[in-house]
């Protein structure tokens, strides 16, 4: 991303976060060095879960139900959301998501931004691995004459972008949008597995 470009968005995007990040704990080592994975120079969050007992065939048939039902039906999901991949015998479930991220809603404010994002499951005897990836957001604060700005998850909230040198989060790219894709990508991943335990 161009850095004059970059600091002007940065500029803008303060504007607007001024009210969502008071009075947080924002020393969590959960939001802090290392949260943000990167793979070949991506954002990729990744999880294994175990799941003792269960069939391929049980925990792909249950990701799939939760995908179309939940994920694919919920309250905060965007048009363009929808199931890309769904091959029982390989276990793989892969769906292209857009949602509403939230980072401030009260009476008077309203602070959102659209998230987009990959979600893919793989299914095994015995557990599941997810993952998390192409994310990139349109944060409608930063649009110029009614033009869309994209910010990647690798230009906003890496470690080298939303840490400062102390190691703290940075206002914009850290207290306010890692901060969030955590926090999103925490109740997916953990929804998705009380989905395939629950039966």
């Amino acid at each position: 991303m161009n850095t004059i470009f970059k600091s002007l968005l940065i500029f803008v995007v303060s504007l607007f976060a001024s009210n969502s990040v008071q009075a947080q704990d924002y020393s969590d080592p959960k939001y802090l060095a290392g949260a943000v994975p990167e793979e070949k120079g991506y954002v990729v969050f990744r999880q294994h879960f175990d799941c003792p007992g269960k069939t391929q065939k049980e925990i792909f048939d249950a990701l799939n139900d939760y995908t179309v039902n939940n994920l694919l039906k919920s309250k905060i999901r965007l048009p363009q959301c929808r199931v890309t991949q769904a091959t029982r015998e390989e276990g793989t479930i892969a769906a292209s998501m857009e949602e509403t991220l939230t980072f401030k809603s009260t009476n008077w404010i309203l602070d959102t931004a659209r998230f987009f994002f990959q979600v893919v499951f793989e299914a095994k005897d015995g557990g599941f691995d997810a993952m998390l990836r192409r994310i990139h957001y349109i944060y409608e604060p930063m649009e110029v004459h009614g033009v869309e700005t994209g910010l990647t998850a690798e230009d906003w909230i890496t470690d080298r972008e939303a840490l400062n040198k102390k190691g703290q989060l940075r206002k914009v790219g850290g207290k306010k949008f890692r901060r969030a894709t955590i926090d999103r990508k925490d109740q997916l991943f953990e929804n998705a597995y009380k989905a395939v335990m629950k039966n």
